[in-house]
């Protein structure tokens, strides 16, 4: 177990246990998404001895960097990930590079052809399981109904995505994530809703600014994007689209409210009086059929998922190597405290992290990508009320 700037780092590459010192590292990054099944591994050494390249084995079985990472002296916390080597690369800048995703059989190869019957909920954790080799599940509650999936001649990669984009719970849970997160060493396959993963316990609390806050871990720095113009463009306040139903033999056109939305924030980021039907993206999604009447799973999957970016906060914090992608974190503004009043600040407040990048070198820090829908705010605007909003713990 080696002690470099402010964490331990212990690195395996085919077994075999590799000294490393902050100085030979030219990057190394952890990435683990919402929208990546998979975490991926980037790693770039320098090589001065150029014995690297003989360390990893070029046999399928040994190919592997095994990493375990914990900020702080305590091992306690260690997270372990055990990596499979995609792509390498020796230069004569004696440099040596390498990618790579979590090691999970199952879902490149091989494809089939198959009808999953019973409870989804049941299906999918017997996949996961059985075919993948995870035995820790947080599936969605909602998906405990019988459906029959069928698998036509597909990998369980492109099956689960599928599922993701078409399913929907009992009770019309929907924009579902589906990826496989890694804390304190064990993979754990998530398929989960939007609104489950925004009601779930606070994870982490995030303070931005110089005044440091009872337990809240401090921001080093943050970026935020507004992207509502880019998607309002897409459907605002509702989403139309339209299909043939074949058993009336018409084309029915529905459309999914933004009040449906599960929110984090009281307000959404879209103006209560843009009733343009001009700017609303109207979809046809083809004939109903024996998986979906209705295509509700579809097109609320899709809405809210472009919801979920009307606005993003890059934020760089310590290392924190158990967070994950679905994570709820509370985040507040330091300037706020000094006028009483937490929501004077507009992204205070709680968030969604979806993507969550370690970054290891003379120190370990974490990059989060925090989303959610819209601002909490005091004042007055003419923005739309969420309805179905996360109440203050």
């Amino acid at each position: 177990m080696d002690l470099a700037g402010n964490y331990i780092l212990d690195l395996k590459m085919g077994g075999v246990v590799v000294p490393v010192i902050p100085s030979m590292i030219e990057e190394l990054t952890i990435t683990q998404d919402c929208d990546r099944i998979l975490p991926v591994l980037k790693m770039k050494l320098k090589d001065s001895t150029g014995n690297l390249g003989e360390i990893i084995p070029y046999d399928k079985e040994l190919n592997s960097v095994d990493i375990r990472i914990s900020r702080g002296t305590s091992p306690d916390n260690l997270n372990e990930f055990n990596f499979r080597v995609k792509r390498r690369k020796a230069t004569f800048e004696r440099m040596y590079d390498i990618e790579g995703v979590l090691d999970v059989d199952g879902l490149i190869s091989p494809y089939r052809k198959r009808a999953l019957t019973g409870l989804i909920e049941d299906s999918l954790e017997s996949l996961a399981i059985t075919e993948l080799g995870i035995s820790e599940t947080e599936i969605s509650a909602s998906l405990n109904y019988e459906k029959t999936l069928l698998q036509p001649n597909w990998n369980n990669l492109a099956f689960l995505r599928w599922l993701r984009y078409n399913l929907i719970g009992r009770n019309d849970e929907s924009c579902f994530y589906c990826f496989i997160k890694n804390i304190r060493g064990i993979k754990v396959f998530v398929f989960k809703s939007i609104g489950e993963l925004s009601m779930a316990p606070i994870q982490h609390k995030l303070v931005v600014g110089y005044k440091h806050y009872e337990d809240f871990t401090p921001v080093v720095d943050y970026r935020i994007f507004d992207n509502s113009q880019l998607i309002v463009d897409f459907g605002a306040l509702s989403q139309s689209y339209s299909y043939y139903d074949y058993d009336s033999g018409e084309v029915v056109s529905p459309s999914v409210s933004i009040l449906d939305y599960p929110s984090l924030s009281e307000l959404f980021l879209v103006d209560k009086d843009n009733t343009n039907e001009s700017v609303t993206k109207k979809l046809y999604l083809g004939r109903s059929n024996s998986f979906t009447t209705d295509f509700k799973g579809r097109m609320r999957n899709d809405y809210f998922d472009r919801l979920t970016g009307l606005i993003q906060m890059w934020v760089s914090t310590w290392g924190l190597e158990n967070i994950s992608p679905g994570d709820v974190v509370k985040v507040i503004f330091s300037e706020a405290l000094d006028r009483a009043n937490l929501f004077v600040y507009e992204h205070s407040g709680y968030w969604m992290v979806k993507r969550v990048v370690h970054i290891i070198g003379p120190s370990f820090m974490t990059n989060l990508l925090l989303v959610r829908a819209g601002i909490d705010t005091t004042l007055s605007t003419s923005l739309t009320e969420a309805t179905k909003v996360r109440k203050s713990d």
